[in-house]
């Protein structure tokens, strides 16, 4: 039976280590845990475990740079109480506020923003004044960024935010020709626009550029290094990207030849890593453990996998390609 959903998954995977015939020495969190160190190498390196997708985020106030994004608790503290007050300082810029939030020991479980201030050259510091509280730490972290979701694992590039080819006003290029050439362009060749746009297009990259970009998956956070001045609140980014195919979601990627004995193969490693602790010993009969020969080969068989997907389940490197 191809498995359809994760408990078929993970019951193929123990029968193809012998269960129930055999008994697989290991704990039921140990295979979920192996299960999801199987699915991260699945989304990281095979071509069916991402995709290719355009994520829209509308531009918010606390979007922008040198504001107040969000403040952050680090240390929750005990003794505060709702009505304590933040006090910010910074070299540069102001009038950031938030609000504390507390449960019934006083220890902080968040701070509201208030006001996102203006104008901060780097983030203030954050201090509580307060009249019992104590060991509570509260960051406030600068915008200049747009979060992204956590089935993102790539962002690669953001639709063009250049004006010239642009269609978000009634002065760029394409508009005006579409306004006064429109007819013409029914009944002439349309080489000379193309060649026309792409000469655009092609100025426009040299002249303006693409928008630098930085993005890591383990923050969540595409920073944008550009003038965000042509980037008001209410307008819209379009980013390309890559997501995880996540399985709860398309259950036929359960059913992957490769993730199946590659999860199997991690199983079988820790079933042989929890026998290794007893090599030696010898059971009734004179039966003795043998966990790192079942090591030994799960080892292998990972390590053969791996070199599968890397020679055939993985696109090439892109300097790879033409």
């Amino acid at each position: 039976m191809i498995p359809s959903s994760r408990a078929e998954f993970k019951g193929w995977c123990l029968r193809s280590l012998g269960v129930p015939v055999v008994r697989v020495n290991v704990d039921d969190d140990q295979v979920e845990d192996r299960i999801d160190y199987a699915l991260k190498y699945y989304w990281d390196y095979h071509f069916d475990g991402s995709q290719k997708v355009f994520y829209k985020h509308m531009i918010q106030a606390n979007n922008r740079p040198q504001v107040v994004y969000e403040f952050r608790v680090l240390k929750s503290g005990v003794g505060y109480s709702n009505s304590d007050t933040l006090i910010l300082t910074a070299p540069r810029g102001g009038d950031a506020n938030g609000t504390i939030v507390t449960d019934a020991n006083g220890s902080i479980l968040r701070v509201n923003t208030t006001a996102i201030g203006h104008d901060y050259g780097m983030p203030p510091s954050v201090g509580i004044s307060t009249s019992g509280g104590s060991g509570a730490n509260v960051e406030a972290v600068l915008g200049g960024f747009i979060p992204l979701p956590d089935n993102i694992i790539g962002a690669v590039n953001i639709f063009d935010l250049g004006n010239a080819i642009g269609v978000n006003n009634i002065f760029n290029m394409r508009y005006q020709i579409a306004l006064n050439d429109l007819y013409s362009l029914t009944s002439v060749e349309l080489v000379p626009y193309y060649m026309a746009m792409s000469h655009i297009q092609f100025l426009e990259m040299m002249l303006v550029g693409k928008q630098p970009l930085r993005y890591n998956r383990h923050m969540n956070r595409l920073y944008i290094d550009g003038d965000w001045s042509i980037l008001a609140v209410g307008n819209w980014i379009v980013v390309e990207a890559y997501s995880v195919v996540d399985p709860e979601q398309f259950p036929k990627a359960w059913g992957d030849r490769w993730l199946l004995r590659y999860a199997t193969a991690q199983i079988k490693r820790q079933w042989g890593e929890n026998l290794k602790k007893y090599a030696g010993m010898s059971m009734p009969g004179g039966v003795q453990f043998n966990g790192q020969t079942i090591w030994d080969e799960a080892t292998a068989e990972i390590t053969m996998l791996e070199r599968e997907m890397l020679m055939s389940y993985s696109l090439p490197a892109a300097d790879m390609i033409g």
